[in-house]
């Protein structure tokens, strides 16, 4: 959904309380552009990289670096 700026500002708590009741984004735009985005915590919108967990797997050791020994540099 995409409501004005000056919308969300009369309807805030009820703009917010839906967005938390239904899990669904809301767009607000300003001068006839989306400059916002009100988003429910602890949703998959909210926290793409939750989309790639358990979706690979490191195989090594505890012991062994996934970096090469020529990707580290000491500044002394």
């Amino acid at each position: 959904m995409t409501i004005s700026i000056t919308e969300f500002k009369h309807h805030c708590l009820e703009i917010l309380r839906e967005v938390e009741s239904k899990g669904k984004p809301v767009e607000i735009s300003k001068h006839g552009k989306i400059r916002f985005r009100v988003i429910p915590v602890n949703t998959p919108e909210s926290k793409p990289w939750l989309a790639l967990q358990n979706t690979a797997i490191l195989d090594a050791s505890p012991e062994t670096s996934v970096l090469e020994q020529n990707e580290f540099s000491a500044n002394q």
